[in-house]
């Protein structure tokens, strides 16, 4: 259920504007889904299990819980987080991989109107503390994390 649950957001999430009978249309914000890598061999830090999915806990700076995924893709495990991106103020994000080792992340997003779409634009996003690069094209968010 969960997987299905899952896929009817990432299809929701692709068909990114449809068009109405008023030819508006509406683009949800952008996910943020996140491979966490050894900085240096680029492995995946759940694959080699650095870290365990029960260990992880993310929240914003209210300490108001986020809800999260971990999928596994073509042979990594990615952490989704489906529910950010859609406040206007910005945010401060934390995901705490254990005791010890938090990734912490701002997001700051404009929702912008052009004609008659709506649609998110991410106007700052920022990893404290960790190399991190965007890749394309699936817009996975690649954090290099030296843990020696």
């Amino acid at each position: 259920m969960k997987r299905l649950l899952q896929l009817t957001l990432v299809l929701f999430i692709a068909i990114s504007c449809e068009l109405k009978k008023d030819d508006s249309c509406f683009s949800p914000p952008r996910q943020f889904n996140f491979d966490l890598v050894d900085a240096t061999s680029l492995e995946n830090l759940f694959v080699n299990e650095t870290f365990t999915e029960s260990a992880i806990k993310v929240y914003d700076e209210t300490d108001e819980e986020v809800e999260f995924s971990l999928v596994f893709h073509d042979g990594r495990y990615i952490l989704f987080l489906v529910d950010i991106g859609w406040e206007l103020d910005p945010k401060t994000y934390t995901i705490e991989l254990n005791s010890e080792i938090s990734i912490v992340f701002t997001l700051d997003v404009d929702q912008i109107q052009s004609g008659s779409c709506t649609y998110f634009e991410v106007k700052e996003f920022d990893v404290e503390d960790y190399e991190y690069e965007e890749l394309w094209p699936s817009g996975i968010i690649q954090i290099k994390m030296d843990l020696n």
